[in-house]
């Protein structure tokens, strides 16, 4: 799915949901989009679905292993690279837990802490552009109540 020297670049995103709470990510302050909350995600590799890729990443970044759902959002733009010439698909999946009394183990040096927040809590705090739009859509269809 991944094609970086094409027109099309994919970052997969899973939206975790338990009980009407999403689980939001906080970004390490010296990293890429630094101090930001967001949600687990990354690059699609070769051979993988995006599906797959959200599903890998929740594990990865997390330690949760998850049932992806339904795309909820899919959002194109141009990808930052400067050459002006590829897109990047930013597309999220609403995931429930497999296992309901695992608790989250943060992997990686990219996030710090996280948190279950209510859509309520969320929207008050700074958060990665894509993030606060799939929180917005996830509210009007109800998944977050």
């Amino acid at each position: 799915m991944t094609q970086q020297h094409g027109e099309q670049r994919w970052i997969a995103h899973a939206l975790p949901i338990r009980t009407g709470r999403v689980l939001l990510l906080h970004r390490n302050p010296h990293g890429e989009l630094g101090d930001l909350w967001d949600i687990p995600g990354g690059s699609v590799g070769p051979g993988e679905t995006p599906a797959q890729t959200a599903r890998r990443e929740v594990n990865e970044e997390t330690g949760l292993d998850v049932m992806v759902a339904d795309e909820l959002t899919h959002f194109v733009g141009p990808d930052g690279d400067g050459d002006g010439g590829s897109d990047i698909h930013t597309v999220t999946f609403v995931c429930f837990e497999n296992a309901l009394d695992r608790d989250v183990s943060l992997t990686t040096a990219e996030h710090y802490e996280y948190g279950w927040m209510t859509y309520a809590e969320a929207v008050h705090i700074p958060l990665v552009w894509h993030v606060r739009r799939t929180l917005d859509h996830a509210e009007s269809l109800g998944l977050l109540s």
